[in-house]
């Protein structure tokens, strides 16, 4: 996971955490010890590779809040799959054409 979506130790426990769980950032950052800012760069990074879903909750006179839940581990591992195929397609690509650069 590290590798395909470059992201931390700490994205992936965060990711771990949140399975089968919907949480406001400020709770996430209680269990990890962490500035509320921290943990909110990690759910970024993780909901722009797919991993984590971020919803909005309307609370009284127009406030509101999000909470995050990551996807699951069936759905973690058919995306991995996904980003390799695409990797994969890529570089195939990439030495075709490295290929016709020296003809």
């Amino acid at each position: 996971m590290q590798c395909i979506f470059d992201i931390s130790d700490g994205d992936i426990q965060i990711y771990k955490y949140l399975l089968g769980k919907e949480m406001k950032a400020d709770k996430i950052a209680e269990k990890f010890r962490k500035d509320r800012s921290t943990i909110q760069r990690s759910l970024k990074k993780l909901i722009e590779c797919g991993l984590v879903k971020r919803q909005k909750k309307i609370i009284g006179r127009g406030g509101y809040y999000y909470t995050y839940t990551s996807i699951t581990k069936e759905d973690a591992k058919n995306l991995i799959k996904v980003c390799l195929d695409d990797w994969y397609n890529d570089m195939t690509n990439a030495i075709k054409n490295l290929e016709k650069e020296f003809e």
